[in-house]
Protein backbone atom coordinates (compact mmCIF):
# COMPACT_ATOMS: atom_id res chain seq x y z
CA UNK A 1 0.00 0.00 0.00
CA UNK A 2 2.91 2.13 0.91
CA UNK A 3 4.00 1.54 -2.75
CA UNK A 4 1.09 2.42 -4.34
CA UNK A 5 1.13 6.26 -2.64
CA UNK A 6 4.79 6.81 -3.80
CA UNK A 7 3.91 5.96 -6.66
CA UNK A 8 0.48 8.47 -6.68
CA UNK A 9 3.21 11.14 -5.61
CA UNK A 10 5.45 10.65 -8.78
CA UNK A 11 2.43 10.11 -10.68
CA UNK A 12 1.55 13.63 -9.66
CA UNK A 13 4.88 15.55 -9.63
CA UNK A 14 5.35 14.38 -13.22
CA UNK A 15 1.62 15.95 -14.38
CA UNK A 16 2.75 18.99 -12.18
CA UNK A 17 5.86 19.43 -14.33
CA UNK A 18 3.97 18.33 -17.27
CA UNK A 19 1.54 21.58 -16.40
CA UNK A 20 4.35 23.54 -15.41
CA UNK A 21 5.93 22.97 -19.12
CA UNK A 22 2.99 23.57 -20.78
CA UNK A 23 2.55 26.78 -19.33
CA UNK A 24 5.50 27.99 -19.86
CA UNK A 25 5.14 26.92 -23.55
CA UNK A 26 1.74 28.72 -23.93
CA UNK A 27 3.41 31.84 -22.29
CA UNK A 28 6.13 31.97 -24.82
CA UNK A 29 3.54 31.41 -27.40
CA UNK A 30 1.30 34.29 -26.18
CA UNK A 31 4.48 36.94 -25.60
CA UNK A 32 5.40 35.81 -29.33
CA UNK A 33 1.86 36.07 -30.55
CA UNK A 34 1.76 39.96 -28.84
CA UNK A 35 5.14 41.14 -29.75
CA UNK A 36 4.21 40.40 -33.76
CA UNK A 37 0.63 41.04 -33.80
CA UNK A 38 0.25 44.84 -34.73
CA UNK A 39 -1.53 47.08 -32.65
CA UNK A 40 -4.54 48.49 -34.39
CA UNK A 41 -5.89 51.77 -32.74
CA UNK A 42 -7.40 54.81 -33.45
CA UNK A 43 -5.60 57.61 -33.80
CA UNK A 44 -6.72 60.42 -31.43
CA UNK A 45 -6.95 63.44 -33.59
CA UNK A 46 -8.55 63.70 -36.89
CA UNK A 47 -5.46 64.29 -39.08
CA UNK A 48 -4.42 63.68 -42.63
CA UNK A 49 -0.85 63.85 -43.16
CA UNK A 50 -0.83 68.17 -43.86
CA UNK A 51 -2.38 67.85 -39.81
CA UNK A 52 -5.78 68.64 -41.08
CA UNK A 53 -9.16 67.21 -40.98
CA UNK A 54 -10.54 65.16 -43.91
CA UNK A 55 -13.32 67.29 -45.64
CA UNK A 56 -15.55 65.48 -48.27
CA UNK A 57 -18.51 67.28 -48.96
CA UNK A 58 -18.75 70.05 -46.62
CA UNK A 59 -18.18 66.95 -44.01
CA UNK A 60 -15.77 66.92 -41.55
CA UNK A 61 -14.87 62.73 -40.76
CA UNK A 62 -13.59 61.59 -38.33
CA UNK A 63 -13.66 57.61 -37.78
CA UNK A 64 -17.60 56.98 -37.50
CA UNK A 65 -18.14 60.36 -37.58
CA UNK A 66 -19.43 63.41 -39.73
CA UNK A 67 -19.51 66.79 -38.88
CA UNK A 68 -20.46 69.91 -40.75
CA UNK A 69 -22.12 73.35 -40.30
CA UNK A 70 -25.68 73.63 -42.15
CA UNK A 71 -26.77 76.67 -41.36
CA UNK A 72 -25.28 80.37 -40.07
CA UNK A 73 -27.73 82.39 -37.52
CA UNK A 74 -29.96 84.91 -39.04
CA UNK A 75 -28.87 88.79 -38.58
CA UNK A 76 -31.99 89.37 -36.16
CA UNK A 77 -30.52 85.95 -33.60
CA UNK A 78 -28.81 86.90 -30.31
CA UNK A 79 -25.09 87.32 -31.11
CA UNK A 80 -22.26 88.11 -29.27
CA UNK A 81 -19.48 90.74 -29.30
CA UNK A 82 -15.56 89.36 -29.65
CA UNK A 83 -15.05 91.61 -26.77
CA UNK A 84 -17.43 89.51 -24.59
CA UNK A 85 -15.84 85.99 -25.33
CA UNK A 86 -13.02 84.73 -24.01
CA UNK A 87 -10.42 83.43 -26.66
CA UNK A 88 -8.02 80.22 -25.91
CA UNK A 89 -5.29 79.24 -28.13
CA UNK A 90 -6.93 76.66 -31.20
CA UNK A 91 -4.54 74.01 -31.53
CA UNK A 92 -3.67 73.10 -35.29
CA UNK A 93 -6.76 70.46 -35.63
CA UNK A 94 -9.01 73.04 -34.12
CA UNK A 95 -7.71 75.90 -37.00
CA UNK A 96 -8.11 72.98 -39.63
CA UNK A 97 -11.21 71.69 -38.23
CA UNK A 98 -12.77 75.76 -38.19
CA UNK A 99 -11.31 76.23 -41.58
CA UNK A 100 -13.31 73.12 -42.97
CA UNK A 101 -16.33 73.65 -40.90
CA UNK A 102 -16.25 77.42 -42.41
CA UNK A 103 -17.90 78.04 -38.81
CA UNK A 104 -16.97 80.99 -36.34
CA UNK A 105 -17.55 78.18 -33.41
CA UNK A 106 -14.99 75.50 -33.71
CA UNK A 107 -15.29 72.28 -31.31
CA UNK A 108 -12.24 71.44 -28.84
CA UNK A 109 -9.84 68.74 -30.37
CA UNK A 110 -11.20 65.61 -28.35
CA UNK A 111 -15.20 66.33 -28.61
CA UNK A 112 -15.24 64.02 -31.48
CA UNK A 113 -12.76 61.24 -30.01
CA UNK A 114 -15.57 61.75 -26.85
CA UNK A 115 -18.54 61.20 -28.97
CA UNK A 116 -16.88 58.56 -30.93
CA UNK A 117 -15.78 56.73 -27.65
CA UNK A 118 -19.48 56.62 -26.63
CA UNK A 119 -20.77 54.87 -30.11
CA UNK A 120 -20.71 51.42 -28.60
CA UNK A 121 -22.68 52.91 -26.06
CA UNK A 122 -25.36 54.43 -28.51
CA UNK A 123 -25.79 51.03 -30.36
CA UNK A 124 -25.94 48.60 -27.32
CA UNK A 125 -28.82 47.30 -27.42
CA UNK A 126 -30.91 45.11 -30.02
CA UNK A 127 -33.18 47.80 -31.56
CA UNK A 128 -30.59 50.32 -31.60
CA UNK A 129 -28.22 47.82 -33.59
CA UNK A 130 -30.41 47.73 -36.15
CA UNK A 131 -29.75 51.17 -37.17
CA UNK A 132 -26.89 52.09 -39.30
CA UNK A 133 -26.35 55.62 -38.84
CA UNK A 134 -28.23 58.55 -36.07
CA UNK A 135 -28.46 61.74 -37.88
CA UNK A 136 -28.22 65.32 -35.42
CA UNK A 137 -28.69 68.79 -35.54
CA UNK A 138 -26.44 70.41 -32.98
CA UNK A 139 -27.59 74.06 -32.07
CA UNK A 140 -24.63 76.27 -30.35
CA UNK A 141 -25.61 79.25 -29.17
CA UNK A 142 -23.75 82.99 -28.83
CA UNK A 143 -21.51 81.48 -26.48
CA UNK A 144 -20.30 78.86 -27.70
CA UNK A 145 -22.67 76.62 -25.22
CA UNK A 146 -25.04 73.45 -26.87
CA UNK A 147 -28.23 74.97 -25.90
CA UNK A 148 -30.31 72.03 -28.15
CA UNK A 149 -30.29 69.19 -30.02
CA UNK A 150 -32.82 67.67 -32.40
CA UNK A 151 -32.61 63.79 -33.74
CA UNK A 152 -33.04 63.44 -37.30
CA UNK A 153 -33.18 59.82 -37.72
CA UNK A 154 -35.62 57.44 -36.34
CA UNK A 155 -34.73 56.19 -33.23
CA UNK A 156 -36.47 54.42 -30.05
CA UNK A 157 -36.59 56.16 -26.75
CA UNK A 158 -33.67 54.34 -25.26
CA UNK A 159 -31.34 55.28 -28.22
CA UNK A 160 -32.59 59.33 -27.45
CA UNK A 161 -31.82 59.39 -24.27
CA UNK A 162 -28.21 57.73 -24.87
CA UNK A 163 -27.72 60.85 -27.28
CA UNK A 164 -28.82 63.14 -25.12
CA UNK A 165 -26.56 61.75 -22.41
CA UNK A 166 -23.83 61.92 -24.48
CA UNK A 167 -24.38 65.17 -25.83
CA UNK A 168 -24.59 66.45 -22.28
CA UNK A 169 -20.99 65.43 -21.60
CA UNK A 170 -19.43 67.78 -24.27
CA UNK A 171 -17.56 70.41 -23.61
CA UNK A 172 -18.31 74.24 -25.42
CA UNK A 173 -17.76 74.77 -28.39
CA UNK A 174 -14.31 77.83 -29.16
CA UNK A 175 -14.40 80.48 -30.74
CA UNK A 176 -12.33 81.08 -33.71
CA UNK A 177 -10.81 84.46 -33.67
CA UNK A 178 -11.07 87.15 -36.35
CA UNK A 179 -14.84 87.54 -36.64
CA UNK A 180 -16.57 90.85 -35.31
CA UNK A 181 -19.72 88.93 -33.95
CA UNK A 182 -20.74 85.79 -32.96
CA UNK A 183 -23.99 83.94 -33.28
CA UNK A 184 -26.01 81.10 -32.70
CA UNK A 185 -25.19 77.93 -35.34
CA UNK A 186 -26.44 74.49 -36.11
CA UNK A 187 -24.38 71.61 -36.72
CA UNK A 188 -25.20 68.32 -38.44
CA UNK A 189 -23.19 64.98 -36.93
CA UNK A 190 -24.09 62.03 -38.21
CA UNK A 191 -22.78 59.04 -35.54
CA UNK A 192 -22.69 55.44 -37.92
CA UNK A 193 -22.57 52.47 -36.33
Amino acid sequence: MTGNIADNHILFLYFDIMKMRSLRVLSYLVLIFCLFTPIAGNPLVAQVSNGGAIATNDFVEYHKLKLRSVESASSSSKTSESTDLTFTPLSAVENNLATNLNSHWVWSENTLDIIDSYSPFLFRTKKSALIDEVKILLQVNSKGSLMGFEVLSDVDKGLYERIDYVLRKLPDCKPVPGFDTYGVETFELIIQK
